[in-house]
């Protein structure tokens, strides 16, 4: 784990691994360390390099290359240059961070402009946790992203790009309220809404990994096979399967709390996701909601599974 201050904020930088690096080459390998990192709910790509800075130029072929291949804007940690290098590199569309002092990142300005010849194509995942709270758990219909902060955990400008991404993908738009600020409106309602978001819905699950035993007294929510259990008629596993955020995962690597981490078997399974639960409404997380567990499930080839899936999402009262 690494730690980086970006204008003040703190932000924490998890080190890729050699398998998460699928398609990168020997080169870039060498020249750049790779690490996963968010800045104001967006999920980023950093890359710092190895030894001196490398030219705008190859900033740039290598932003567009590393973002192609793993689907998430590029940020280089560079070290202290002067202002004409700096410029280059905002004159390129390159983004940075210079220490505490400078960073040209995807604003929302940025993103905007990025917006109108790269248009969403999946569902961010601030896009599907609002998507799913208007659906499971409190209609947003008629909010603007301002209201909606004291409803989701995002940040205003997160909020703001989720809706965007929504628009996007023609499942909401955002109209006027005679005010500075617009509302959204969802272009569908309750199952069509769902069943019109389907192609665009994101796996929540990150990895899954398995391990012998849990030293931790924290109340996981409990997902996968023993949530669907709960939400239908299928027999839970004999084996305890929960959730949790990359943190809450890094903090169990940090304090040796997992014993005999695998990937193949184990008494408890792991799934590390990529957005939080989303609250219901009695306000407990005891189990993942049923819209993202049907997500987390779509690839599960067990019949029964399929069958019971299909009960919940039929079983679902909309609150839309």
């Amino acid at each position: 784990m690494k730690g980086l201050s970006i204008l003040g904020r703190g932000v924490s930088l998890q080190q890729r691994s050699k398998s998460q690096l699928k398609g990168i080459n020997v080169g870039e390998s060498l020249t750049y360390s790779f690490y996963d990192g968010e800045f104001c709910g967006m999920n980023l790509l950093f890359l710092e390099p190895k030894k001196n800075n490398p030219t705008p130029r190859e900033c740039s072929i290598t932003a567009e290359r590393m973002q192609t291949i793993f689907g998430l804007p590029v940020v280089f940690i560079l070290s202290s240059c002067p202002s004409y290098e700096r410029q280059r590199l905002i004159d390129k569309n390159v983004f940075f961070v210079i220490g505490d002092k400078f960073a040209f990142l995807p604003t929302l300005v940025a993103n905007e402009r990025m917006r109108k010849t790269r248009p969403a194509k999946r569902l961010s995942l601030v896009a599907q946790y609002t998507l799913l709270y208007h659906l499971q758990v409190e209609s947003l219909e008629g909010l603007s992203a301002r209201e909606m902060t004291d409803k989701l955990p995002y940040s205003y400008e997160s909020i703001t790009l989720g809706l965007t991404c929504l628009e996007d993908l023609n499942l909401c738009e955002k109209i006027s309220n005679g005010t500075k600020n617009k509302i959204i409106h969802f272009l569908a309602k309750g199952r069509e809404l769902w069943d019109k978001a389907q192609e665009y819905l994101v796996d929540p699950v990150e990895k899954r990994l398995y391990c012998d035993a849990l030293n931790s007294d924290v109340a996981y929510t409990n997902c996968s096979i023993n949530a669907l259990s709960h939400y239908s008629w299928l027999n839970p596993d004999d084996n305890r399967m929960i959730m949790m955020n990359k943190k809450e995962f890094q903090r169990l690597i940090d304090d040796k709390a997992i014993l005999n981490m695998n990937e193949f078997d184990g008494r408890v399974m792991i799934e590390v996701w990529k957005y939080p639960v989303v609250s219901l409404p009695e306000g407990t997380h005891e189990w993942v909601d049923k819209l993202s567990l049907v997500i987390s499930l779509r690839e599960d080839s067990d019949a029964r599974v399929e069958g019971e899936v299909l009960r919940v999402i039929n079983e679902i009262e909309w609150k839309d």
